[in-house]
């Protein structure tokens, strides 16, 4: 077995880890940019230091993401689960709940457009059911 989709697999890793370090830096210059708003405000330099502190942690890990190569990232994936086996499962059961919501906010979405689409002016579906009733409707009038 040749070394291609494990090279493929690495540098998808890397690419879409180096986008999102980008992604996450943006996220932290745009948290500097509050806090020096907040620094005008005589009263909200408590919070400003807060953004301020969570900016620069943010940067940290948006620069790790962009510097760390697909070994590294694994290496540290796999210390970070056994130094903290409890929060790995607590981010699992978070995952799964987040995705289950999606899951049912889209079919729920898609349920609404179905019907609508199922739909004609006068409320009566489209589908054999209102063909059907139609086809009823003449034979019996």
């Amino acid at each position: 077995m040749n070394g291609y989709p494990k090279e493929f697999l690495t540098r998808q890793v890397e690419q879409r880890s180096a986008d999102l370090g980008r992604q996450v830096l943006g996220a932290a210059d745009s948290l500097h940019r509050i806090a020096q708003q907040l620094r005008q405000d005589e009263l909200a330099h408590r919070a400003a230091d807060l953004a301020d502190g969570g900016a620069a942690m943010i940067e940290r890990f948006g620069r790790y993401l962009q510097e760390s190569d697909f070994d590294q990232l694994v290496s540290d994936a796999e210390e970070f689960g056994r130094e903290r086996p409890l929060a790995v499962a607590a981010a699992g059961l978070v995952a799964g709940f987040v995705a289950s919501r999606m899951l049912k906010a889209s079919a729920a979405q898609r349920h609404t457009l179905l019907n609508e689409r199922g739909s004609t002016s006068n409320g009566r579906r489209r589908g054999r059911a209102g063909r059907r009733s139609r086809r009823n409707a003449n034979q019996e009038g």
